[in-house]
């Protein structure tokens, strides 16, 4: 790609996947001029140590800008919402004005439809390369034409921070080091799926008094409390106060350090699932989205359903079994 690149995804809404997605792709372009397209471009630069505009900048940073990277994630699904409404066209303007332009690592939303879907499909066909992260996505494509490859989640070109990053984290959050703790990564974000998650929570919390239990909460959007899982932890934290909760954002690195500090993972986040199988962490899934779960039957791996006493059985299998080969990314 000519530089300078302009890198432009779902960046600055205080989702760990998608800093993570940002954190590995700017891993692979080091020593490149680089500039971040971020809702909150001071906590992008401050997280990262890259330039980053905000929003309003967009279309005149394409002036100033030879390539656009549209990195990772699933930008285009139901989930996204005006981001993923506006990005095929944004992405278009770039192609019209001539720019380089490549999308990488993303997932493609089998149920997008209509103009969505035809501005989506317009605006793959023009990149120089377009890779995704799951099978679903390749063959989803290829029935639209449209050559693509398959390639792990750019999460995956982030190395993890230091053990003791992980590890100082959980202790932060009153986490005692000595004794086996398991990960709770919630979210509220399929709202008919809530009620159900919460009452199976309680229920395994309640089931294993003698066990300790850390929320991690992976998104904290700014604005939409749904998308923010700090809201979700604060509330079973309010109704089982020897809940443990991770506060604040730290850089994606720490969390996947803290991933392999945990005994188990109980998770609904698509990058929890990421986190655990990197860290070798015992994982049970909950799967919230079509992404979860084109995730989940790639690897052959059931979602358990969002019961008490499935969770209990789940996790006390997972935690008997063998430690999980490493990936190769690890």
């Amino acid at each position: 790609m000519p530089e300078p690149i302009l890198v432009v995804g779902a960046y600055g809404y205080r989702n760990t996947g998608d800093e993570a997605i940002l954190a590995g792709l700017l891993n692979t372009l080091a020593g490149r001029r680089v500039t971040v397209l971020s809702r909150a471009p001071a906590e992008t630069s401050a997280l990262h140590g890259v330039p980053a505009i905000g929003l309003p900048g967009a279309v005149a940073a394409l002036r100033r800008h030879r390539s656009v990277l549209i990195g990772g994630g699933g930008l285009f699904g139901r989930d996204m919402g005006r981001i993923g409404r506006l990005l095929p066209l944004f992405g278009l303007l770039a192609s019209g004005l001539g720019r380089t332009l490549v999308v990488d690592g993303v997932g493609i939303d089998p149920g997008i439809s209509g103009i969505s879907q035809r501005l989506l499909r317009r605006v793959l066909s023009r990149a120089q390369r377009v890779t995704v992260r799951d099978l679903a996505s390749v063959r989803l494509l290829r029935d639209w034409g449209i050559a693509c490859q398959v390639a792990d989640d750019l999460s995956a070109r982030m190395p993890p921070a230091p053990a003791r990053a992980g590890r100082d984290l959980l202790r932060a959050a009153g986490v005692d080091p000595k004794r086996p703790a398991i990960g709770l990564c919630l979210t509220a974000v399929n709202e008919s799926l809530t009620p159900s998650v919460v009452a199976a929570v309680l229920d395994l919390v309640e089931r294993a008094p003698d066990t300790q239990f850390c929320l991690v909460p992976m998104s904290q959007h700014p604005y939409l409390a749904s998308h923010n899982d700090l809201v979700l932890a604060r509330a079973l934290q309010a109704s089982c106060p020897r809940l443990k909760v991770v506060e604040g954002m730290v850089h994606p690195s720490r969390v996947l350090s803290l991933f392999g500090a945990l005994d188990a993972v109980v998770a609904m986040r698509y990058h929890a699932f990421l986190f655990a199988q990197r860290a070798g962490t015992p994982l049970v899934p909950i799967a919230y989205a079509p992404k979860n779960i084109a995730w989940l039957e790639e690897r052959g791996i059931r979602p358990v359903r969002p019961v008490g006493r499935a969770l209990a059985r789940a996790l006390a299998r997972a935690l008997a079994a063998p430690p999980p080969a490493l990936s190769a990314a690890s």
